[in-house]
């Protein structure tokens, strides 16, 4: 997988498009490979923090902390020797829940006029990490059957996304194709400002790699996979632009996504209409040159990703819904009452835009 392809993944910062991005980069099987194992145990450097990034069931009967409703500011980045003073977790939920128990969604991925493979995303019962009510998103990966004679992938990614500031705890990828054979842990520590990063690759051409390590982070950024339902759950007005932090591999980045427009789209739901945002990132304070990337969401309560289009080195990969199951609403508990979410950036549209209405996409 060439370093750029790589680099895109966080530049994009969604999941269909990581996924887009690894069949992409294939060209030819060149043997086999020892898988990477994963390992049941966190890494013993966490010390006396590593009960905090332990997966739990969630206790039915067990009231969670709760946090209180607050305006987010921008973080800053600090020192990992260091604890973020007075950081609390922020109440970012939307008043509308867009994200439901038990949603499914498959996307057919083309890449040159081949029919690629299939990703699929589901959320699985809630979890708790921390102490911490957390959603839990898993993704999976595979080459089709043609597709898999020049590039075979079996891939699998997950997050745990905190239930009240809608940002990761703890995120894992599992690549097991022709070329490489990788495990990643990345755990996400806002309060104290820093990430864990523990990779495991074992590459046809550099052999096997391990990396273990602290980085600094900025508090609530996102992985590339929690960054699509956080960005289901902010205010997309039309020309709205949304900045906020990801963190992939120890780096920071910034996302920016604007909204371009409005357009009918068709999908299995129907003629639906839909929110076009063009995604960009910076690493450094400076705009990272690439191809255009262009997702779709559903316009109303569920902001459901309907399609991706993502330019690379040689042609267009796309990544088109084929079927979703909307999963079930949960049932608010008594004596709630939902908040408004808030972007850790949201610049207004200045004058802003009509939205677009014309004919169906294909």
């Amino acid at each position: 997988m060439s370093r750029s392809f790589r680099t895109s993944i966080v530049k994009i910062s969604t999941a269909p498009v990581l996924f887009m991005v690894l069949v992409a980069s294939g060209c030819a099987s060149s043997g086999s490979l020892h898988r990477v194992e994963d390992s049941p145990l966190l890494p013993q450097e966490m010390g006396k923090d590593i009960q905090k990034f332990e997966v739990r069931e969630q206790e039915v009967s067990k009231e969670l902390p709760v946090s209180r409703p607050q305006v987010m500011q921008r973080p800053k980045t600090v020192r990992r020797t260091k604890a973020t003073k007075g950081f609390e977790y922020p109440n970012r939920r939307p008043r509308v829940d867009p994200i439901w128990m038990g949603e499914r969604a498959v996307y057919d991925i083309g890449y040159l006029g081949v029919n690629a493979g299939q990703f699929s995303l589901k959320l699985l019962p809630f979890k708790q990490v921390n102490g911490r009510k957390v959603y839990h998103v898993f993704g999976e990966a595979k080459s089709s059957k043609v597709f898999s004679l020049f590039y075979s992938l079996r891939d699998t990614i997950e997050t745990f996304i905190d239930y009240e500031s809608i940002a990761p705890h703890r995120f894992h990828i599992v690549l097991d194709e022709s070329k490489q054979k990788r495990n990643s842990l990345e755990l996400y520590d806002s309060e104290k400002g820093e990430t864990f990063f523990w990779n495991r690759l074992n590459h046809h051409k550099r052999g096997y790699v391990e990396v273990k390590d602290f980085f600094p982070m900025q508090p609530l950024s996102q992985d590339s996979l929690s960054a699509l339902y956080y960005l289901r759950t902010v205010d997309l007005s039309d020309g709205a632009i949304v900045r906020f932090p990801v963190i992939s591999e120890g780096k920071n980045w910034e996302a920016e996504v604007t909204v371009i427009r409005r357009e009918l789209l068709n999908t299995p739901m129907g003629k639906t209409r839909t929110v076009v945002l063009k995604l960009e990132a910076k690493y450094q304070g400076v705009l990272k040159k690439q191809g255009d990337s262009f997702i779709w969401l559903t316009d109303d309560d569920r902001r459901i990703l309907a399609r991706v289009e993502a330019k690379v080195r040689i042609g267009t990969i796309v990544a088109e819904l084929r079927s979703f199951d909307p999963g079930e609403r949960e049932k608010p508990a008594e004596g709630t009452t939902p908040q408004a979410a808030g972007a850790d950036e949201v610049i207004p549209p200045g004058g802003g835009r009509s939205a677009a209405t014309g004919t169906a996409r294909r």
